[in-house]
This record gives C-alpha cells, sequence and structure tokens, in this order.
C-alpha cells in the first residue's frame, strides 16, 4: 500500500506536505523504525520506480509522450522494470518476526474473539461442531469494501499492475469475498490480458473505489475531490469579499 501512498501524495499534494505519508501506520515507534531501516512510502515508491511510472504516465496524458524525453533527459524507449519485487523491504525478515511476535503476545488482540459462527449443519452426537466465517461482521461489511478495495482502486487508476504490485491486498480481498458471495474485485480465473480487475468486476459499486463513483483515473479523481459536501463555493465568496473592498472601488 505505500506505493499507492507515495504516487498520490506526489500527483495530488504540494511538495513538502505529506499529510499521509508523515503519519504512515500510525504507530510512533513502527513508524520511526520502518523510516530508519528506509522502508518509509517515499522509500519504497522511489526504489520500486512505481511513483516515477504514475508520475511518468501523468506526464504523458498532459503534455504528450513526445515531452517525456524532453523534460527527463531519458530515453522514451527503455524497458521499464517498475514493480513490486522480492527484496525490495530492507530488513524484511526481521521486520516480519517482530510483526508476528508483537500481534502473537499482544494480550489485547489475544482477547478478540474471531468473527466465526458455528456451522449448525456440522453437529455430531458426539458434540463435536464446525465453525465459518462470518460474513456479517464488521470486518466483513466494513473494512474489505471500504477498506481494501479504495486501495485496489487507486492503484488501477495510477496504473499499477494489481497482480504483480499488490498480491497481499488482492489475495486477501479475493479469499474475503468468497465468503461473503461478492465480486468487488475480479476472479484469478476471470482476469484476462485486457481486464481491469476493479473496474470490471461485478460488485464493484458496493465498494468505496474510485471507479464505484465514475472515476477511472487521476484526473476525473482530482475533480472528484474538490466536490465540496457543504455545497460551498469558495471562489464566489472569495470574488464578493474583494469586491467589498475600498480599495477596489477606487480602481
Amino acid at each position: 500500500m505505500y506505493f499507492v501512498i507515495d504516487a498520490l501524495e506526489r500527483l495530488l499534494s504540494p511538495r513538502g506536505y505529506d499529510p499521509i505519508t508523515a503519519l504512515h501506520g500510525g504507530e510512533p515507534v513502527g513508524r520511526k523504525v520502518m523510516n530508519f531501516l528506509g522502508n518509509s512510502p517515499h522509500d519504497l515508491g522511489k526504489r520500486s520506480g512505481l511513483t516515477n511510472l504514475a508520475l511518468r504516465k501523468e506526464f504523458v496524458k498532459s503534455y504528450g509522450s513526445g515531452n517525456v524525453k524532453k523534460a527527463t533527459g531519458g530515453d522514451n524507449d527503455t524497458e521499464d522494470t517498475s514493480g513490486n519485487r522480492a527484496g525490495l523491504i530492507n530488513r524484511e525478515n526481521l521486520l516480519a518476526w517482530c510483526m508476528s511476535t508483537g500481534l502473537s503476545h499482544n494480550s489485547r488482540l489475544n482477547a478478540v474473539l474471531s468473527p466465526c459462527i458455528v456451522d449448525e449443519s456440522s453437529r455430531r452426537e458426539d458434540g463435536t461442531i464446525q465453525i465459518r466465517p462470518n460474513p456479517q461482521t464488521r470486518f466483513f461489511t466494513d473494512d474489505t469494501q471500504h477498506g481494501l478495495c479504495i486501495y485496489l482502486g487507486l492503484a488501477e487508476l495510477l496504473g499499477f499492475d494489481l497482480e504483480r504490485d499488490m498480491p497481499q491486498t488482492l489475495y486477501v480481498v479475493r479469499r474475503l469475498q468468497k465468503w461473503m458471495k461478492k465480486e468487488f474485485v475480479l476472479p484469478q480465473e476471470k482476469v484476462k490480458s485486457d481486464s481491469k480487475i476493479v473496474s470490471d468486476a461485478k460488485d464493484v459499486s458496493e465498494t468505496s473505489a474510485p471507479q464505484a463513483f465514475g472515476v477511472k483515473n487521476v484526473q476525473e479523481l482530482k475533480r472528484f475531490l474538490q466536490l465540496d459536501v457543504f455545497s460551498e463555493t469558495h471562489q464566489v465568496n472569495a470574488e464578493g469579499s474583494v469586491k467589498q473592498s475600498g480599495l477596489l472601488s477606487r480602481l
């Protein structure tokens, strides 16, 4: 997900503000460790080449492919090696061990019950039962389609290859949606060479992914984000204030 965060901030946020990457992860100690090891969203976006890929695509859309070489001083026809790959995260095995140990020994998380229910048809005379996931719990009703699907949708409109660049997130959504009997993203067996994994999914309209609102590219996303939920017209208000100025009336 860090690739998505970095690319979006480079495209949409004034350089240096970093409203998301400055607080990535939320937990201050973990964030400092990730930054110290060179695994911040900016670091991973740069090493993967995905941020540059997103910026390049938008530059081509805005100014044409012929201007890329002039702007970068490079060759337009060089092979693109951008993407998520093994070894991209520094000290990945150490970080995975720390995360696993921390989660497995967290007393607060150990007290949380798994979102499962008893499969009544499995009850036997000896008292044994089977359980299955409960798709009516919040982990299913909120976190999947209004969390993970947003990241996948943003990655798709940025031009990322979801199978290559976000395999874990895609795997989780595909597994959970199967239990929910939904299709928020295309199952692997339905994906073709020209398929859009998020846009072409049957139930994408039930998610909060940009594609559910008809947003298919970065320019449309910018326009969508400019919508004001309170219907405020900032330009009209500002012009009205300027017109009341005594200085303007004397001009």
